[in-house]
């Protein structure tokens, strides 16, 4: 063989292979120019090498890598291998010349995939997507659904496939694969951009509705902050003025009151000071009664002690005379206890002298059992003798009843069977009558059968017209059924519609389109973690029904963008980052400090048309009450405007009142309305979403209804065809009733004949039994003798038995009366075992009283010296507790003389009492009349300062100016009446303008900017889909010329080399439709030398996988791959084909690199290197390698 040099551009270095299929080790292949064979028995794993190839080049079907999960080509194991956790390929190609866009000379695709399903694809160890492995070999013929690896399932696919599944391998060898993935990229980025056009369409429509009615609010906010600058600086300049004034007046009234005080404290100093000393001597007194009390309670305890000292006196005397009387009890008992004692002792030897007897008379029952027991044993013996001789009489005796058995038995089966024969001679003469029955029977049956053919005529063709009554009704529901199915599209339609349209405005709601730039900025601040605490705008924490959002959007104006945060703090830091970004303006309310109220009008509930209080018609957590009643606890809500102007005239214009389609009764009398356009405003956005929802649903339930009504006409047409089918079975009975009809007369017939068949036989039989009936009787009467004998036999056996057992039982009788008196004696022994017992425990029991006694006594002769002793203590505590009662008398006496002082004191204080008494009422009396005139010019002051202070809070209120700051803004009036007149001025202007959006102004900056930025991105994707248009019309002209340019080469190469594989014959390729060439079929047309073949079916085996080849050849002729495995295509060629194959193949491998997977030996004779695929191993692959090349050259052979 000779080593081929490969022209090929690209090729294959090596494939390496590890945990793959039946590749447990790491296995490398290295592959050289020209033809590379792999070879091996059936089952060895050559296969795999190229299941390998096609998995690293990114196939993703199990089913043609062979497995059921993509986890089965992982090693799974052997008996002697554990299972790999994971699979791994690489395949490494010569790059040098760049046909790859990777820059680098070699080019190493692997990919690895995990037991646990990761996976992961690389090239040169950068990790990549599949995507990227497959732009990389496209139009190369290496990708995964090229033709550089063809497998028996390629060839036979390539002949047996629709002409259309056909082009596939044609668009890949032409050249177009690539086109056709940019085409298909570029109607994906169309169709993209078409929908984002619609989407960009309907968000431009919403802008522009709202552009022009944001102008419109925009200037008149602009007017309205004109107005309210000139006003804020007029009204704090008079309210400057007036507060100057009132600061005079409050401090002049201040001196007054000043001096009335000073009059007041002296009065009020002399009245405490005479209370003082009130208080002192009412205080002195208190003591002398309180020590007056002391004493008396001294002198009360002391005699209560005395009458307890006495008492204790007499309870000690008592215990003394107790005690004696104790010691003399105690001394009695010793005596009696000693007694005792000496009884006992009697007791004692005569329970050891029972106990002495109960033991001998034990030893004596035990030596009577011991006799017993030796002559059981031998009436036993005989009894076992006796026993055995029974046993012989009793075998006898069976043998002899079993024979007699059998001879009656054999008399009564005689007996039986003359009986049987007997009732089967009746039997037989009964049957021959029923013969003659049933032959009358059946002439009346074909009677029957004529006139069941006539009905059964008659009901076809009632049947017939019943189904076309049924078929005219089904024709009825049908059409009915279509009209439904048709307004059931209808409604599905406006489904879909309504849904479409809520997810616009939901995309509106969640972009915040309708917001300020301002809250847009704190919003994507608190996203990005950059701000806490901020808890939403007002709009999106509270909600409404869709009746009330109308009018609470108007309530609100533009506080629904204003921003809710916890606490002061938060708002600074907001507001901060505002002013630092330049971001705009908000208003913030703090959870802290906004605390609102509510109305509380008496009647306002009753009133006509009064709906509810603004905070009261919207939902809301509990925490944002304070927050909504600032808002909307003093707006009202009224059904119409005819509704709040009375409400609002009834209680002085005093609040605002809104109505619920927009229109503002405005505290103080002003009226703002109008008609506004109806669209989805921030809070009728949400209520528009759910309305559309609500429609949506409600236009599938009701096709759901329709649903029914289909199903129920549907069940209607089924049940008509059962009919129809039941009519039609129901025919189809009736016309195999007929048929039985015919069939039955001839089988009766027949049983006619028959029946008169089976009385001659019967009669035949009776004869025959008759003869057998006699030889029965006769063996009868010579079974009866042998019966006679064998029962004297028994007799005499029975009667040996009978002495045998009279024998046994009297035996048994013995021991019997042998066993009861053993057990007489055993209950002796017990009874004589347990008297021992008892009389041992009694003596012990004795013994341990003694014991006791002497126990008792000490225990009495300790207690007695001890109440001794306890006499002599008591003796000394009654001369103690006598001393004690002699010293409380003297007490007694000393107590009672002090009380005598002290009542001559407390006499005195009372009367120093009664004087400063009357002092102090005359002082009372002036202090009066100074508090009611401190009270006079206290309120006066007051009232100046509520009217001082008044004004401050207006400030505030107003415009949270403090008076220094009002200072600062307030400018000198010369005329302050024209000034008055002027601000009156303003506010009747600003009154005039209505309800102002101050929002509308930055809100319609932004909605402008936006309106012109969406304009322009309409336009850009308008721009970029015509753009996409031209490329995709540029792209599918492109891929027509390439197709039918490769397409016309490849037919002409298949032609030539059908000859030449073929010798000779004709093929032709040819598109079914030429008029559509991307999307035509492709057929083949052969035929082989001296063949006419119509169709590719008619071909051999061999002769469809040599067209295939042929195929292929072209596309390579054509097209060639930088490399081509092949996995035993040549296996249904004959020898002489597969040789054909092999030297073509040679050929091209000038330039393709070919790794044949093969078992055939015409291929491997052409290879340039021989891989050899063994399992020494069972379930592991091995390699063995083999370079013809190296050996010819070292064996010179050429």
């Amino acid at each position: 063989m000779r080593q081929t040099e490969t022209e090929a551009l690209l090729q294959l270095r090596s494939l390496e292979i590890q945990g793959f299929k039946s590749f447990p080790d790491k296995t490398k292949l290295n592959f050289t120019n020209g033809l590379t064979a792999v070879v091996g028995p059936n089952g060895s794993g050559k296969s795999n090498i190229a299941d390998a190839v096609r998995w690293v080049l990114g196939e993703q079907s199990t089913k043609t890598l062979r497995g059921n999960k993509m986890e089965d080509v992982i090693f799974g194991g052997t008996q002697t291998r554990k299972p790999q956790g994971f699979a791994s390929v690489a395949l490494t190609i010569d790059n040098t010349q760049r046909r790859l866009p990777v820059e680098s000379d070699e080019v190493c695709i692997s990919r690895k995939l995990y037991r646990s399903g990761e996976s992961e694809y690389r090239i040169n160890g950068t990790s990549v997507r599949l995507k990227d492995i497959y732009e990389l070999f496209m139009d190369t013929g290496m990708g995964r659904d090229g033709y550089s690896i063809i497998g028996q399932g390629k060839i036979a696919e390539i002949v047996s496939a629709k002409s259309t599944q056909r082009r596939e391998i044609f668009e890949e060898a032409a050249g177009i694969s690539k086109y056709r993935y940019r085409k298909e990229e570029a109607e994906r980025r169309l169709e993209q951009a078409e929908e984002n056009l619609l989407r960009l369409k309907d968000i431009l429509s919403e802008l522009e509705a709202r552009v022009e009615p944001l102008k419109i609010q925009a200037e008149k906010a602009s007017q309205f902050v004109k107005y309210s600058d000139e006003k804020k600086m007029l009204e704090v300049s008079l309210w400057i003025e007036t507060l100057e004034n009132s600061k005079q007046i409050l401090r002049e009234h201040r001196d007054k009151l000043v001096l009335a005080q000073n009059r007041h404290n002296e009065i009020e100093e002399n009245i405490q000071s005479t209370e003082t000393a009130i208080a002192e001597i009412y205080s002195q007194m208190q003591e002398c009664s309180v020590f007056i009390e002391q004493k008396r309670d001294e002198i009360k305890g002391c005699e209560r002690t005395k009458a307890e000292t006495a008492s204790k006196i007499a309870v000690l005397n008592n215990d003394i005379g107790h005690n004696k009387q104790s010691i003399e009890k105690l001394n009695l008992q010793i005596e009696q206890f000693g007694e005792g004692s000496q009884n006992l002792d009697e007791q004692i030897e005569q329970k050891k002298a029972a106990v002495l007897q109960h033991e001998k008379e034990a030893a004596e029952l035990k030596n009577e059992l011991s006799r017993l027991d030796e002559t059981i044993m031998q009436t036993k013996a005989e009894q076992k003798e006796l026993l055995a001789q029974i046993e012989l009489r009793e075998d006898n005796s069976a043998s002899l009843a079993s024979a007699i058995n059998e001879a009656k038995l054999a008399n009564a089966t005689s007996t039986t069977l003359i009986d049987d024969i007997i009732s089967r001679l009746e039997n037989i003469s009964k049957t021959a009558q029923l013969k003659h029955e049933s032959l009358r029977a059946i002439e009346s049956e074909l009677q029957n059968c004529k006139e069941l053919d006539e009905v059964l005529n008659e009901k076809i063709s009632s049947n017939l017209n019943t189904k076309s009554g049924y078929s005219l009704k089904r024709k009825s529901r049908e059409e009915k059924l279509g009209a439904l199915n048709v307004q059931k599209r209808e409604l599905l339609e406006k489904a879909r519609e309504s849904e479409q349209r809520a997810k616009l405005i939901e995309d509106m709601e969640n972009n915040m389109e309708g917001f300020g730039q301002s809250v847009k900025f704190i919003v994507s601040q608190v996203k990005a973690n950059r701000l806490n605490k901020v808890l939403g705008t007002v709009s999106q924490l509270i909600s409404t029904d869709d009746k009330y959002s109308t009018a609470i959007e108007t309530a609100l104006g533009a506080a629904m963008q204003n921003i809710v945060v916890e606490d002061e703090n938060t708002a600074k830091h907001a507001i901060n980052l505002l002013k630092q970004s330049k971001a705009g303006r908000a208003t913030f309310l703090p959870l802290t400090s906004v605390k609102g109220s509510k109305l509380a009008e008496n009647g306002l509930q009753s009133c006509d048309g009064f709906i509810g209080l603004g905070c009261e018609l919207v939902s809301f957590d509990k925490k944002y009450e304070g927050i909504v009643n600032s808002l909307l606890g003093r707006i009202a809500v009224a059904e119409d405007l005819d509704s709040a102007v009375d409400i609002a005239k009834k209680y002085g214009y005093r609040f605002r009142i809104v109505t619920l389609d927009g229109q503002l009764v405005n505290a103080g009398g002003s009226l703002t309305g109008g008609f506004t356009a109806k669209s989805a405003g921030i809070l009728n956005r949400r209520s528009e979403i759910a309305a559309l929802r609500e429609k949506s649903n409600e236009l599938n339930i009701s096709a759901k209804k329709l649903d029914e009504q289909i199903n129920m006409l549907a069940q209607e047409l089924a049940e008509l065809d059962a009919h129809l089918s039941g009519i039609d079975a129901e025919n189809k009975t009736y016309g195999e009733d007929l048929i039985r009809c015919e069939a039955e007369q001839k089988r009766l017939i027949i049983a006619k004949q028959e029946a008169m068949d089976a009385i001659e036989a019967s009669k035949h039989e009776h004869r025959q039994l008759s003869l057998k009936l006699q030889e029965l009787k006769r063996k009868n009467a010579s079974s009866d003798e042998v019966l006679e004998n064998l029962t004297a036999e028994l007799n005499a056996a029975n009667s040996e038995l009978k002495a045998l057992l009279d024998k046994r039982d009297k035996i048994s009788e013995l021991l019997q009366q042998q066993a009861t008196e053993q057990n007489f004696k055993q209950m002796q022994l017990i009874s004589k075992q347990k008297d021992l017992e008892t009389a041992q425990l009694v003596l012990e029991q004795a013994l341990a009283q003694k014991e006791s006694y002497f126990s008792q006594i000490d225990d009495l002769k300790s207690q007695s010296a001890e109440l001794v002793q306890q006499n002599i203590r008591l003796e000394q505590e009654i001369n103690e507790l006598t001393a004690q009662a002699a010293q409380l008398d003297e007490k007694i006496k000393s107590a009672q003389s002090e009380i005598e002082l002290l009542n001559a004191t407390r006499l005195g204080c009372e009367q120093r009492t009664t004087e400063l008494r009357a002092k102090e009422k005359e002082l009372a009396a002036q202090k009066e009349g100074f508090s009611r005139e401190l009270a006079r010019l206290e309120e006066r002051q007051n009232s100046l300062q509520d009217d001082y202070d008044r004004i401050i809070m207006q400030l505030w209120d107003e415009y949270e100016l403090t008076p220094s700051q009002a200072s600062q803004l307030a400018q000198k009036l010369d005329d302050k009446q024209q000034a008055q007149r002027r601000l009156n001025e303003l506010k009747n202007k600003i009154k005039a303008l209505g309800t102002v959006n101050l929002a509308a102004i930055e809100e319609y900056k932004e909605v402008s900017e936006r309106y012109t930025f969406m304009k322009a991105q309409v336009d850009d994707v308008e721009k970029s889909r015509d753009e996409l248009r031209r490329l995709i019309g540029d792209l599918t002209d492109q891929m027509k010329t390439i197709f039918i340019q490769n397409f016309q080469l490849i037919n002409k190469a298949f032609q030539s080399i059908f000859v030449e594989l073929f010798g000779g014959g004709k093929a032709e390729l040819t598109l079914t439709d030429e008029t559509d060439v991307l999307q035509t079929g492709i057929e083949i047309f052969v035929q082989p030398p001296g063949k006419i073949i119509k169709s590719l079916g008619l071909l051999s085996g061999g002769e469809q996988s040599f067209v295939a080849i042929a195929i292929y050849f072209a596309i390579l002729k054509v097209r060639p791959a930088p490399f081509c495995l092949l996995d035993e295509i040549e296996a249904a060629l004959d020898d002489v084909n597969v040789s054909r194959f092999a030297q073509y193949l040679h050929r091209l491998s000038g330039k393709t690199q070919f790794i044949a997977i093969t078992h055939r030996r015409g291929t491997m004779e052409e290879a340039d290197m021989l891989y050899g695929v063994t399992m020494q191993e069972e379930g592991v692959s091995k390699l063995l390698e083999l370079n013809v090349s190296e050996i010819e050259s070292k064996l010179g052979i050429k």
